[in-house]
């Protein structure tokens, strides 16, 4: 179980300062308070402390000072407590209630909280508790450990309503008895009667807490959250409530994982025969593999005789020698904690969350063809192909048209119709061009739809909801944006191929010819049919040219008419290669936005959840 899992008072707030006690041997230590390095909650100077999650950038939980830079256990905690604060960096921007647990996340980063505080201060001393329920004798254990009737034991009810604290070794330990509270007035030293037997004890610090099931107002709260603090916990219990529920079910199953910093002790073993013991023993062991604790350690003691002692303080001794009950709690905590996010990883990433392998968080290949497609489709691109065709088949009319139809067009009415469809043409392009409206962007919004409903099912939550969330976080600019790309893929408006003017020149060339025919044709029948004028030359007055003048003239005229129709069809087959070359411009261009504003966005939000998932990697190790 981590510090997570416990409530939040047992990692806040700090037992009140007080003074007084006893000089020498297990007397008060005064003045203990100036020395603090930390005052009040564990959490202060930690860097994490009234954060909340909003913004939660952890920047300040790399641990620098903790003394974990260099290499051993507290370097590995180290980075498993970084990539745990990453994992809250990345869960606090997802959560909600589809999203990560908000609490799961608090309780996170108070561990982490907690975790560095701890590993701060005064790594030389190894923070043990003694908790248990009423009666079990736990007061006196503390006592005959301490040497001395420091923590009051109950005649008519047993019960410890405050928590006490004898340290082996004082140097040091002033800014760690700050951090977890304890009264100045119940804090006692062993440092100036160190026997030769106690000396492997130095770095102890010995708690008794308040009874678990105090009616004392407070206590129970003060006991979670001194066990939320310590790193070797001592569950004293008595042969009568020894599978007591409250004590199993409220601790020791929710502590599974945490075998190597538990030690269960049965006290009062003077009540039972040596059969009657053993049978407890057995039980009681039962009890623990089932919660999950198959290497608690399990010692008999009996404070009234004193029998068993010396092997709880051999544990003791143990545990301050090795130096690694503090980091051994973390570690167990950090496990704990990082199997709490295991189901946000995946079921299918959640046993090994190999992330060398990225295939698993990666866009369907052939994503962008097919959005380009549909923005293709929803920006009306083929109506816009179509429509520059038709205005630049109409605009190479006044160029490479033959004149005469032109002027029977005017003539008849037609042209200006011409140039009003030529006209609305350009302004259908334009209004286009200014993105998609109405029923268009419903089907920009059926493609945003169908590209998050195509990646989403296959990531757990939050990250299903987070890509679809993702793929349309840019909605509102893809319409801007495709009009834009529609834009950019349209030639200048009414501009002019440069042989059309050459044709252009060529047919005014041949109107001129017709112009000068009809000229000719007028004066052989002036001049050569009524004689008007006399002594004309032969080329105005001989009527026999006439034929041939007309006949010259339909064929200047046929001549016309076959350049406009074949200029016609060469400027019709531009068009469609204009067109299709247009068609495919927007087509790369609206893949370009499909990139940036849908797949972008996904591929950050994917990104993220292979981050979140090497993050809990690292954390689990």
């Amino acid at each position: 179980m981590s510090i997570g899992e416990y409530p939040s008072t047992w990692l806040t707030g700090a037992g009140q300062a007080g003074h007084g006690g006893q000089a020498g041997t297990g007397q008060a230590e005064a003045g203990l308070s100036s020395t603090a390095a930390t005052g009040g909650t564990g959490l202060a100077g930690t860097g994490l402390a009234g954060t909340g999650l909003a913004g939660t950038g952890l920047a300040g939980t790399g641990l620098a000072g903790t003394g974990l830079a260099g290499a051993g256990p507290g370097a590995d905690l180290s980075g498993r407590l970084t990539a745990l604060a990453r994992v809250i960096q990345i869960g606090a921007a997802r959560s909600g209630p589809e999203g990560f647990s908000q609490p799961l996340l608090a309780e996170a980063e108070q561990l982490v909280a907690r975790a560095g505080e701890r590993l701060r201060l005064s790594p030389s001393h190894t923070v043990a508790v003694l908790a248990g329920g009423t009666g079990s004798g736990k007061s006196s254990l503390f006592n005959q450990m301490a040497g001395a009737d420091f923590s009051a034991v109950g005649v008519i009810r047993p019960f410890t309503k405050d928590p006490h604290a004898c340290v082996w070794g004082m140097d040091g330990a002033g800014p760690l008895l700050e951090w977890l509270g304890i009264p100045h007035r119940n804090r006692y030293a062993r440092s100036s009667a160190l026997s030769e037997g106690e000396a492997s004890l130095r770095g102890l610090v010995l708690i008794d807490l308040p009874d678990h099931d105090s009616v004392a107002a407070g206590a129970a709260v003060e006991t979670n959250r001194l066990v939320g603090l310590a790193d070797l916990m001592l569950w004293v219990l008595d042969p009568q409530k020894y599978a007591d529920a409250s004590v199993h079910r409220r601790y020791l199953t929710p502590l599974a994982g945490h075998s190597s910093v538990i030690a269960v002790v049965l006290n009062q073993s003077d009540l039972l025969s040596p059969e009657q013991a053993e049978d407890c023993v057995t039980d009681l062991t039962r009890l623990l593999d089932s919660e999950g604790l198959h290497d608690a350690r399990v010692l008999v003691t009996s404070a009234r005789t004193g029998a068993g002692l010396g092997e709880l303080r051999k544990v003791l001794a143990e545990t301050v020698t090795e130096r690694r009950a503090a980091t051994d709690r973390i570690a167990a905590d950090l496990d704990a904690m990082a199997e709490r996010f295991v189901p946000y990883a995946g079921a299918a990433r959640g046993a090994g969350l190999d992330t060398a392998a990225e295939d698993f968080a990666e866009v369907p290949p052939g994503s962008v063809v097919v959005l380009g497609e549909s923005f293709t489709k929803a920006a009306g691109a083929a109506g816009v192909g179509q429509a520059l065709q038709s205005a630049r088949e109409l605009r190479a009319v006044d160029y490479v048209g033959w004149p005469v139809s032109w002027l029977v067009d005017r003539a008849l009415g037609h042209d200006p119709v011409r140039k009003l469809r030529l006209g609305n043409l350009w302004e259908e392009l334009r209004g286009i061009s200014g993105g998609p409206a109405g029923a268009q962007q419903a089907e920009i919004d059926n493609a945003l739809t169908a590209i998050g409903e195509q990646i989403g099912p296959t990531l757990p939550l939050p990250w299903s909801n987070t890509v679809r969330v993702a793929a349309r976080s840019k909605r509102d600019e893809i319409p801007g944006a495709l009009g834009t790309a529609i834009g950019e893929s349209l030639p200048e408006e009414n501009s002019v191929e440069p042989w059309w003017r050459l044709v252009a020149v060529w047919q005014g060339l041949l109107l001129g010819c017709v112009v000068t025919g009809l000229a000719w044709i007028a004066a052989l029948l002036v001049i050569g049919v009524f004689h008007a004028v006399h002594h004309a030359a032969a080329i105005f007055s001989d009527a026999a040219l006439l034929p041939w003048v007309v006949i010259l003239i339909a064929a200047i005229l046929t001549l016309g008419w076959l350049t406009a129709s074949g200029c016609m069809s060469m400027v019709s087959a531009a068009a469609l290669r204009d067109r299709s070359r247009v068609e495919a411009q927007m087509r790369s261009r609206m893949q370009d936005v499909a990139e940036q504003l849908v797949l972008m966005p996904i591929k950050q939000e994917l990104s993220e959840y292979a981050r979140f998932c090497g993050a809990l990697q690292s954390a689990r190790r």
